[in-house]
């Protein structure tokens, strides 16, 4: 398996650090979990799950123009 090194400040590595003390992993754990899961391009789990369950009369779908109303270019 390969290595790779970075560097990070101090900060983030504590922030980290105590992440993957509470996943109970290891650092080098925590971050290929981390990276594969923002390489792999998945939806997160029940992202398709929210489409339509926001019930708000605020979000109803404006008046569409009629189409048949639109005026043609000039010239064509």
């Amino acid at each position: 398996m390969a290595q790779v090194t970075i560097y990070i400040d101090d900060d983030t590595l504590k922030k980290i650090e105590r992440s993957a003390r509470q996943h109970k992993d290891s650092i080098s754990s925590w971050v290929k979990k981390r990276l594969s899961g923002s390489l792999a391009g998945d939806w997160p789990a029940g992202y398709f799950d929210l489409f339509g369950s926001l019930r708000d009369e605020g979000f109803a779908r404006p008046q569409q123009p009629d189409p048949k109303a639109d005026r043609g270019r000039a010239g064509l």
